[in-house]
Order: structure tokens, then C-alpha cells, then sequence
């Protein structure tokens, strides 16, 4: 069986998404093993490459649901930048014609806010990512963590230097299996560089350090806001491009901005 996929990426974070918004589809591929399916199309040698695989389903509670795998085919709550690539999806290819669009997730439902051109294209998409959860900072060998969750956890640390300089491969492994965190997490290594800007590497887990995690990057500017001082519309430079998120403090709903983008449509054989 021959399993048709579009690659998309969102600041770098790329994702291999499947439409089973087709009811007949849906049914045909509901018992289907996505955890294998996901870890060898992943796999950036013998697959597809990506840092997860993205089904894009019907929903009874929402406009259409979506279901994540990171790359080791652990399955996902939540992924900022996947949604939004879901959102253009499926605006551009006549699944869904709102400009604003609820997605069911396993972290609850998401709204979508798409910004259109021309009733044709989708420049860029801001995502209702819900209201973090912030738990007290904790020092962990030399860091100070601060737990954030979005729906998925989240580990921030705030670095002096440019990320660039940091070991994350040595890092990242460490934190996001320390037993004080509780849980795996993915990890943020953040530097504040403006008022209103700062600078993160991830690593995430499942997939490993990623050129960019929207949940992550609306984790890292929270902290920040909260912690640091900085604006409420903060900007987050990621290795693979720049993120906006913006968040007006405790009790309220963070929310984040930017570009998403078509690669490839093709088949993978199943």
C-alpha cells in the first residue's frame, strides 16, 4: 500500500503530515500501527526525515483533530509549529475555508488564526496555545529550570551566552530524563538579547535538538516575560527563523505567530 504524504515545515521544524480528513480514509487507516509508521518515515537516512509525523483527522468536537508522533514514535500532546502547518494545510487545500479554524489536540482544542491573501493563501498563522502552567524554578546540576507546561512539558534555562555555545547534544539528554523534572521534557537553552527578543536552541524530546518547537519558544517567552522583565510581545530567534509570541502574564492564554510552509507532496511505500 502506497501511503500519500506532504512534507511542510514551520521555521524549520518539519513534519510529515497524512490527510485522513476523508471518512472512508479515516476508517481505513484508524488501526494502523502510526508509531512504526512514524519512526521509519522519520528516519532522515532510510525514510522521509522529519522530526515527527502529523495525521490530520476528523473531529465530532472541532472543525478537524489533529494527532502527533515525534520521530522515535512517541505520540505528542501538542505541537505549535505542526498546527500551524496543519492550519495552511487545510486552508490551501479546500479541507476547511475559515479563517478561523478549532483544532482538536490530545491537549484540548486549539484555536487558529489565519492570515490570508488574496482568499488563496495562508501568509502566516497565530495559534491560541492555552494558559501555561508555571511551577517553581529548580537547580539541577549548574542550571536553574523552571517547569512550564503547555500541554506537553517543557524545562527552560536561561544561559548568559549565545545558545550557539552550549553542548545541547550533552545537555539536553540530561535534563530531559532528570528524575527532579518528573516527567520527560523538553528543553529550552535561552538568552536574552532585547527587551523584547531572546535567543533558544531545543531540544525536544523524541526528536533530539530541532531547529525549532513553538511550544517550546511560547515556554522560554514566558518565562522571560515572567522572570526577566521582557514585553509581552516577545520575538524568539530559533536556528530556524524567528517566532512571535505574545502573552499578558499569569491566568492568561499565550499565543504564537508565524510563517508555515509547503515542501513536497509525494508516496511512501507501507
Amino acid at each position: 500500500m502506497n501511503l500519500k504524504f506532504t512534507k511542510m515545515q514551520a521555521t524549520g521544524n518539519d513534519y510529515i503530515f497524512v490527510n485522513l480528513f476523508d471518512a472512508d480514509d479515516f476508517k481505513i487507516f484508524n488501526e494502523t500501527n502510526w508509531s512504526q509508521i512514524a519512526i521509519r518515515l522519520s528516519d532522515r537516512h532510510f525514510g522521509i526525515g522529519s522530526d515527527g509525523l502529523i495525521l490530520i483527522c476528523p473531529s465530532d468536537i472541532a472543525d478537524c483533530r489533529m494527532r502527533m508522533f515525534n520521530a522515535d514514535g512517541s505520540e505528542g500532546a501538542m505541537c505549535g509549529n505542526g498546527i500551524r502547518c496543519l492550519g495552511k494545510y487545510v486552508y490551501e487545500r479546500g479541507l476547511i475555508k475559515k479563517h478561523i479554524i478549532c483544532v482538536e489536540t490530545k491537549s484540548g482544542i486549539r484555536t487558529l488564526y489565519l492570515d490570508i491573501e488574496d482568499e488563496m493563501y495562508v501568509k502566516s498563522v497565530c495559534v491560541d496555545m492555552g494558559v501555561p502552567v508555571l511551577s517553581s524554578s529548580l537547580e539541577i546540576g549548574f542550571f536553574f529550570v523552571t517547569p512550564v507546561s503547555l500541554g506537553n512539558p517543557h524545562a527552560v534555562c536561561f544561559v548568559p551566552n549565545s545558545p550557539s555555545e552550549y553542548p545541547v547534544e550533552k545537555w539536553g539528554p540530561f535534563l530531559e530524563c532528570h528524575p527532579q523534572l518528573g516527567e520527560r521534557s523538553n528543553v529550552e537553552f535561552v538568552q536574552i538579547v532585547s527587551h523584547n527578543k531572546i535567543c533558544l536552541r531545543i531540544w525536544e524530546r523524541g526528536s533530539k535538538e530541532t531547529l525549532s518547537c513553538g511550544t517550546g519558544a511560547c515556554a522560554a517567552a514566558v518565562c522571560a516575560i515572567q522572570q526577566k522583565g521582557m514585553e509581552n510581545k516577545v520575538l524568539a530567534e530559533v536556528p530556524g527563523g524567528t517566532l512571535t509570541i505574545s502573552w499578558n502574564g499569569n491566568g492568561e492564554a499565550v499565543f504564537l505567530s508565524g510563517p508555515a510552509e509547503f515542501i513536497c507532496d509525494a508516496f511512501a511505500a507501507n
